[in-house]
């Protein structure tokens, strides 16, 4: 029996943004949702932008359960991401500037040339972004804090319309030993500073204020995180990598600081794709978490080999999730170095499924992506969306 049309009719005003009358909240007034399991529901919800999340929240308790839930979340994060920005260090000087690019497909009848790096001429380049923490939230990029020198600076670059602005400062000035996180939307600032107590501060990018977060425990104040570049965030963790060992601040439960073994080896890259943690080891190649018991496993399949046979430079590499698959980007020099003036720019795309308990990757592309000058080397690389 199909619902009312006249809830089906309610419903489409509260998404359009007209606020519900007070009896609609009438938990004796179901919505015509109430019927559907909330698996339904959820890919439903998945499917309608999150600025109506306060709108639909007003229909009924159910739906306000879920458009709350970390299920929802969950399912949002895991949605294809469809940008990947990388950004070179030029000149390696002090001071080097920055140069942007975006991986994109391009049509072509030869398949070793389906994506290639495209310039961003919009996107500014200043000092402070060689300096500072990065991470990107939805389609903006944020620099947070210095290097060696404390700052409590945020700037903040839009990759739809290229406009760099600054935004509040935090409580406190932070360098570039703090690691830097998203959790639930929100930015989160790791340690890098003296201040006891306040380690951990939040960024709300949707009310642009910052707060003070839970912090670790008491014996973990101190030198609590080396900085690295290696960090991923993933559900209500952030993993950060440090020799022998992963970090993870797990915000959901109180700050808390906890490790994870690493597989007695060196971990170049690392990287979230599909709601799932990689890693790519020296000696045990592409590695997986399994985060309930966690254990790193490694990925079967196409295994290291086949990826070294590509000539993947992990040392110089970098890795992101990109619609889906995950990316690596690495360089290609040949011939001697002194008289060598370009470096060619290589990418995979790798398929990872699941496989009963495992995960099983097919290499799905290869090539060339982009010719750079030899004095060009990878800095940071982001996923945005939007």
């Amino acid at each position: 029996m199909s619902p009312p049309l006249m809830k089906v009719r309610k419903v489409s005003s509260f998404i359009a943004g007209k606020r519900p009358r007070e009896d609609d909240n009438d938990p004796s007034s179901p919505s015509p949702l109430s019927w559907l399991p909330d698996e339904l529901v959820l890919q439903c919800l998945l499917r309608v932008p999150k600025t109506y999340d306060l709108n639909l929240s007003y229909v009924s308790k159910t739906l306000r359960s879920l458009v709350r839930s970390p299920d929802l979340h969950r399912l949002r994060s895991s949605l294809p991401k469809n940008s990947i920005y990388v950004y070179f260090r030029g000149e390696k000087t002090l001071e080097p500037k920055q140069y942007w690019f975006t991986l994109r497909q391009v049509q072509s009848s030869k398949p070793e040339i389906e994506y290639q790096l495209i310039p961003v001429n919009n996107l500014p380049s200043h000092p402070f972004m060689y300096h500072s923490s990065a991470i990107a939230v939805g389609s903006e990029i944020f620099f947070v804090g210095g290097l060696s020198k404390p700052s409590s600076d945020l700037w903040i670059l839009d990759t739809r319309s290229g406009e760099l602005s600054q935004g509040p400062s935090m409580k406190v000035a932070r360098t570039c030993d703090s690691v830097v996180g998203v959790i639930n939307g929100k930015i989160h600032m790791i340690g890098g500073c003296l201040n006891k107590k306040i380690q951990v501060e939040v960024y709300d990018p949707k009310t642009r204020s910052w707060t003070v977060g839970e912090g670790p425990d008491e014996r973990f104040r101190l030198g609590l995180i080396t900085m690295t570049q290696l960090t991923a965030s993933l559900g209500w963790n952030v993993y950060s990598a440090e020799t022998a060992k992963i970090n993870v601040y797990n915000a959901r439960q109180g700050g808390r600081l906890e490790t994870v073994k690493m597989p007695s080896d060196v971990v170049w890259c690392m990287c979230v794709v599909a709601d799932l943690l990689y890693a790519y080891y020296f000696r045990e190649g592409l590695m997986w978490l399994d985060a309930k018991r966690k254990i790193w496993k490694r990925v079967i399949g196409v295994g290291c080999n086949d990826l070294k046979a590509l000539g993947v430079n992990f040392h110089d590499a970098v890795m992101a999730e990109y619609n889906g698959k995950l990316a690596i980007l690495w360089p290609e020099a040949e011939g001697n170095h002194l008289d060598r003036t370009e470096i060619r720019i290589r990418c995979a795309l790798i398929a990872l499924d699941w496989v009963g308990d495992g995960m099983r990757e097919r290499i799905e592309w290869s090539g060339t992506v982009a010719e750079m000058p030899d004095n060009y080397s990878f800095h940071k690389i982001f996923v945005v969306s939007g």
